[in-house]
Parts: structure tokens; sequence; C-alpha cells
């Protein structure tokens, strides 16, 4: 990897406050009392961004009756990805975006700070006719920031190409190097595009025992053998060696999601104990197999 050494922040990821979410995930949603110690926990630690959407269940309500309008936190929420479903009229599908819209509003309880199309289409679809009406949201101060969330490189360096588009969200990991390799991150930082970095374990594949994964996940069992000989001789746990890699991608936002605020005040320990090992973790990133897009894209997984 090159040096681009960035100064990411943590952003709290809140999909599993709203329902059952990631491959490791043992415990399910979290009650209302331990979101309350990860918002506190998130507040002490200067953790100031809160990631969701209207798709991940309960999980804007949830935010809606902690956090309210705190201002000490930023919320990035999503539109309904359902806007395009079943062939809408332009109007339609405008409407629709205005009511995913009003939606989060009402359950957050606050202004909406930056909103994210949850599928690239919607940027595109119907001439943009709802990207169009979404910017027309922003510059009337309805909401704050706009952008897309990526589900590819390929939708990652289209959404580059619109100036409206000042956030992305997109995946990449140790795992999955993608757009490392093809320079999407300086791409985005020459283009001054906000960059939120999601599924840095894989969707929690990061935390399984190699001879633990799901079939057609098999594939990954050789780099975390790999890693694994890495953190043992490092004499740091697995994690650690991911974050060491997302820290130095050059984004703005690393999302991390929790279920019990022990697993966030690990997270913490883990993040502050990567800083020293980025050189090591670049080395062995470049002995790890390619992998196809079934291992690497959670939409293909069975």
């Amino acid at each position: 990897m090159d040096e681009l050494v960035s100064d990411a922040l943590l952003a709290l990821g809140t999909v599993q406050w709203g329902l059952p979410y990631g491959i490791a995930n043992r415990t399910g949603q979290p009650r209302a009392q331990e979101v309350s110690e990860m918002i506190d926990l998130a507040r002490a630690s200067s953790i100031t961004t809160l990631d969701t959407a209207r798709a991940y269940g309960e999980s804007e309500a949830v935010i809606g009756r902690v956090v309210g309008d705190d201002p000490s936190f930023q919320v990035v929420t999503k539109t309904d990805p359902g806007i395009l479903e079943g062939a809408p009229s332009e109007g339609e599908a405008v409407a629709r975006l205005l009511e995913s819209l009003a939606t989060s509003r009402a359950l957050l309880g606050r202004r909406l700070d930056t909103v994210l199309l949850h599928r690239p289409e919607q940027r595109v679809a119907l001439g943009g006719a709802v990207w169009d009406a979404l910017v027309e949201e922003r510059d009337r101060g309805n909401v704050g920031k706009i952008g897309i969330s990526a589900l590819c490189p390929e939708d990652a360096f289209a959404g580059l190409e619109d100036p409206n588009v000042t956030v992305m969200q997109v995946a990449s990991s140790l795992l999955d190097r993608r757009l490392h390799e093809q320079g999407f991150f300086k791409a985005a930082a020459a283009r001054g595009v906000e960059v939120h970095v999601r599924s840095v374990f894989l969707q929690g594949t990061a935390f399984l025992p190699s001879d633990a994964l799901p079939p057609g996940l098999a594939p990954l069992a050789p780099s975390i053998r790999l890693l694994d000989e890495l953190a043992e001789g490092l004499e740091v746990p697995r994690p650690v060696l991911f974050w060491a890699w997302a820290k130095e991608l050059g984004a703005s936002r690393l999302l991390v999601g929790c279920e019990r605020a022990e697993q966030l005040v690990e997270h913490l320990r883990w993040f502050e104990d990567s800083s020293p090992i980025g050189l090591a973790v670049r080395r062995t990133a470049d002995l790890l197999p390619e992998l196809g897009t079934e291992v690497l894209d959670p939409s293909q997984w069975s």
C-alpha cells in the first residue's frame, strides 16, 4: 500500500440496533439500555457520526429515542432501497423519495445531516429524477450533505463523476482491497469527496476461524490463515490487522457496528493498537490471494 496515512475517525454503524445483522452476530439486537451505554461511550470517545438507513429496521427510531437532536452527533441515513420497485413513474419515484426523507426525519427527530441513496441506480434511473429531487432538497436546506452508497467499485467511480456527490459510503477491507488497488481513495480525495468505509471486517467474516467459514466463503480460508500467522507473530488479535489496513486508506470515516458496549470498548482498543503495525500489514496484504466477487460481495452470499 502507498503511504497514504489517514486521520480517519471511527463512526458507529447502527444496523445491529434495528435488526439482526452480521455473519458473526450471536447476540441479536441490543436492548435500549445497551444502546444508551454505547452512545455514552461513543460520546466519551469522540465518535461523532452515526450511520443508519431506512432499511435498517428500527435503527432510525432507536437513534431518535436515545440521541434525538443532540448536536454532538451527526447522523448519516440512507433512502428507502425500494424507491424504484415496480417500475414507478418519475412522479411516483420522487414522491417515494420525499416520503422516505420525511419518515427518516420524523423517526430521527432531527434535521437530516447527510442522506445517501441506498441504491446507486437511484441516481441515474428515470433520467435522474430521484437524484435531482434530492439535490433540490439539499439546496432548499432540508437536508445537509448528499451522496450515494456504492455497492461495487464501478458504482464508486461513477459516483466520483457527479459533482453533487460529496459523501460516499463504500465497502473495503483487508480481504477486499479492490478500491485501494484501483486508486479510488486517492481519486476521491482529489475531488474532495468524503468517503465512509463500511464492512471493514467483511460483515464479520474476519472474526471467524478459518475452519468455521460457511462453504461459500471457503476461498477466504488461505487468507485468514496467513493473517493469523502475522497476528501471532505481532502478538495482536486478528482484528487489529484489519484496523491497521483501514486506517491508512485515506477515508474520512471508518464504520464499526456493535451490539454491546463491551464490543465497542474492544474495538477502540484494537483501533489504538493498530497504529504501529501498518507496515507489516501492508507487506502481508501483497501476499494475499485475489478473491472473486462471489466471496467479496455479501449480496451474492447464499
